[in-house]
């Protein structure tokens, strides 16, 4: 049997998916096909079944974009790969099924102290807070202020600050996400929900962030530009407001800040083989030494796929939703 949990339309995810009995894939040159483990619920998983994120499949399609396997089959020509070797797919779709084809050249081999539920969220979420650090080029003593900061990417951000010696202030929605961040390492956290938060923010940042990632837009994203320094920059990886960016126009021209949008989608396309290989080997190495941790709140079957999705659409969640065998 091999299961896959299919859309054949856009729309609500609980209204168009459908766990399916499709024929096991078989794997072609240069093509592997891997036994999937574990694969987390993340909002571009939705979104693209929804039909509003930036990379649509052709219809009827597997949903996921992420996850952990073992290798199961191997396609003509491939070597260097072991049956029952544990892997991560780059750029893959459809990982929320039983079984998966993907090139050979983009698996990524996992080390053996990282354990499954870790691992199978390393290639979105870690990879893009890893790639966006190195992008700013963040070093010690510098202010990265961030919103979205209870979420993986928000929190996996706060690691490498302790990593990198750059120092973090942490924006969030809930009041009571706060305590855990400062016990994380964020060094400053402020609540969006009051209406001084841009006030006191400046204060703490009397010279301004060096830097600044917006996952939500709308008028936070244009408050958070002002908290830069001249000549700052702010990536842009998210829209979770759903509102267009209020971007200050004064602060652009005058204090020469640069606001740029951040996909990691893109970044695979463009980055070679070895920087790809490159930029994983370092993530998974600090991943397996535990300095880099993403949180999770459970794990269900896929078969209790429904269950899933709604927790994972919950606010107030402790980590990220997986779905498992």
């Amino acid at each position: 049997m091999n299961r896959a949990l299919r859309f054949h339309a856009t729309g609500d995810p609980l209204d168009e998916l459908r766990l399916e009995e499709v024929a096991p894939p078989e794997p072609g040159p240069g093509e592997v096909r891997l036994k999937m483990r574990a694969r987390p619920i993340n909002p571009s998983d939705l979104l693209q079944v929804r039909g509003v994120y930036g990379r649509s499949p052709a219809l009827p399609a597997t949903a996921g974009l992420e996850g952990l396997g073992t290798v199961d089959a191997l396609g003509e020509g491939v070597g260097g790969w072991a049956i029952g070797q544990r892997v991560v797919p780059m750029g893959a779709q459809g990982t929320w099924a039983d079984a998966l084809i993907s090139p050979a050249s983009n698996l990524i081999a996992v080390p053996d102290t990282l354990p499954d539920d870790q691992a199978c969220q390393a290639v979105v979420n870690p990879l893009t807070a890893w790639l966006m650090v190195e992008e700013l080029g963040l070093g010690p003593g510098q202010w990265l202020i961030q919103s979205a900061a209870a979420s993986a990417v928000g929190r996996c951000l706060i690691h490498l600050a302790k990593l990198r010696g750059f120092k973090v202030l942490a924006l969030v929605r809930r009041e009571e996400d706060i305590p855990g961040l400062l016990a994380a390492g964020a060094h400053a956290a402020l609540c969006t929900a009051h209406a001084d938060w841009p006030q006191l923010a400046a204060k703490l940042l009397p010279e301004g962030a060096h830097a600044a990632l917006d996952a939500v837009g709308g008028a936070l994203g244009g408050e958070m530009v002002k908290l830069l320094r001249p000549g700052g920059t702010m990536l842009v990886y998210g829209a979770l407001s759903m509102e267009p960016l209020q971007l200050p126009g004064g602060q652009l021209i005058f204090r020469t800040a640069t606001v740029r949008g951040f996909w990691l989608t893109d970044w695979k396309k463009r980055a070679s083989r070895e920087e790809r290989a490159g930029a994983m080997s370092g993530l998974l190495a600090a991943m397996a030494a535990g300095q880099i941790v993403v949180p999770v709140a459970a794990t269900y079957p896929l078969a209790r796929w429904q269950e899933a999705i709604l927790h994972a659409q919950r606010e107030g969640r402790s980590g990220k939703i997986l779905l498992g065998g």
